[in-house]
């Protein structure tokens, strides 16, 4: 129900209900609105017939009045058709100034009172409609506020980032966005989308180092029902997911050869095929492509298709490691402090020690490694000179520690090159993949 009619007059409620409801179906009706309060927090109740004076020999809609006020305050997009009686314009009019949307002068036609309805109803709707928009617009930009905070730096290297990232994001360029695990590769991405002409539409991040082989053409195509035995059901790949919006593929210089040639393939003809379903379905998406590779590395013909990395690669950002933007790191801790402090309630500052010594650390982890750090500096009220992995490491007492520190040891003597720290580490490529999500590393 979206119409409510309010009257004393049972005979005049009665005919309003009958004239409206061919039009809007069922009619909410109430002799008096003191009941409207509660039917409107329970509600969909887009319009309101309103008599203004309801109790015996009342003619100056003070009543009226007032509860018009009430709703518009409960419900401010929520259309009041005010009833009032011949000869009274002067009442008609002030409440048009309380926020009545139009009115309806005793008697009138079935045309006009349908047409008026309508036209409420439509008013009411496009204004739910606004404030959408509105809330929808106001969020993006908090979004891109934070996020925009959150890329933090003054050093040369950020400055020129960050004017690349002005000067791309509100195109259709794909972008490839490089860097050693930690950096803010996916953030990056996301403010890329944040600034660009599809903000207010999907984005969307296919974790390629996680997805298995198995599982890739379902996963990012999507599948039908019974297109496999666990396909109960029809699925929508996440490359059709992100239709109008940002597809970011995380990781893309793991994606196996075999697996690149689709990949490129539904790049191409901008379309993709769900398993089981030979009909394409058309896409239009955004490309956003990040990886811990050089671009060195994607050259290797051998390991990475360069028609595919043409495709991704029409603009190039590299995220430099924290221990090469040293001048970054003090404003990185401030703004974690400021974080971490706000979530935990508190008022933890470092001292100068402490500071020289977070500048001095090399961070194997990045930026990542850094934030962890000031939160358990925050939670623990640490007053303790930081020592860093290193030190660290003396002190680990349980196996996850001892783990995690040795997998930053040996990510920071490869230089982040997965193939080569895995070998050492004698686990494979996938199992690091994942313990580095797990550790946060």
């Amino acid at each position: 129900m979206e119409i409510l009619a309010i009257d004393d007059d049972d005979l005049m409620l009665h005919t309003i209900s009958m004239v409206l409801e061919d039009a809007f179906g069922e009619i909410q009706t109430l002799e008096h609105p003191n009941s409207a309060i509660s039917l409107l927090e329970t509600s969909d109740i887009k319009v309101i017939l309103l008599d203004l004076n309801f109790a015996i020999g009342d003619s100056d809609g003070a009543e009226g009045l007032a509860w018009i006020k009430k709703f518009k305050d409960l419900k401010p997009h929520i259309s009041i058709i005010v009833l009032t009686a011949h000869g009274f314009l002067d009442v008609a009019v002030q409440s048009l100034k309380q926020g009545a949307t139009d009115f309806l002068e005793k008697p009138f036609s079935n045309e006009k009172l349908v047409a008026t309805v309508q036209a409420g109803l439509n008013l009411a709707k496009t204004q739910e409609d606004l404030a959408e928009v509105t809330d929808s617009r106001n969020l993006l930009i908090h979004q891109s506020n934070q996020l925009g905070s959150m890329i933090v730096g003054q050093s040369t290297a950020m400055q020129h980032m960050m004017k690349m990232v002005s000067k791309v994001a509100n195109t259709e360029a794909s972008v490839l966005i490089t860097g050693p695990h930690g950096t803010g590769k996916e953030m990056l991405a996301r403010l890329i989308h944040q600034q660009s002409a599809r903000a207010a539409q999907p984005f969307i991040n296919a974790d390629l180092s996680a997805i298995s082989s198995g599982l890739f053409e379902s996963t990012l195509f999507g599948h039908m029902q019974g297109a496999f035995t666990d396909a109960t059901e029809d699925k929508t790949g996440l490359m059709e997911g992100a239709n109008l919006g940002t597809l970011l593929l995380d990781e893309i210089g793991n994606l196996p050869l075999v697996l690149q040639t689709k990949m490129l393939s539904a790049l191409q003809n901008r379309a993709v095929s769900r398993v089981g379903d030979h009909r394409p379905r058309a896409i239009d998406i955004r490309l956003i492509s990040t990886t811990h590779k050089t671009l060195e590395e994607l050259s290797d013909t051998s390991q990475f298709r360069q028609d595919l990395l043409f495709r991704i690669n029409t603009v190039h950002i590299d995220l430099p490691p924290l221990r090469n933007r040293r001048e970054d790191i003090k404003s990185l801790v401030d703004h974690f402090l400021q974080h971490f402090n706000q979530k935990y309630e508190r008022k933890f500052k470092l001292d100068k020690t402490q500071l020289r010594s977070l500048e001095d650390y090399h961070w194997p982890g990045n930026i990542r490694e850094l934030k962890n750090t000031i939160e358990r500096m925050v939670i623990m009220d640490s007053h303790e000179s930081f020592k860093g992995a290193d030190e660290s490491e003396k002190k680990a007492d349980n196996l996850y520690e001892v783990e995690k520190l040795k997998i930053v040891e040996v990510m920071e003597r490869h230089a982040g090159n997965i193939t080569h720290a895995a070998n050492e580490l004698g686990i494979g490529r996938n199992t690091l993949y994942r313990k580095l999500k797990k550790y946060d590393i």
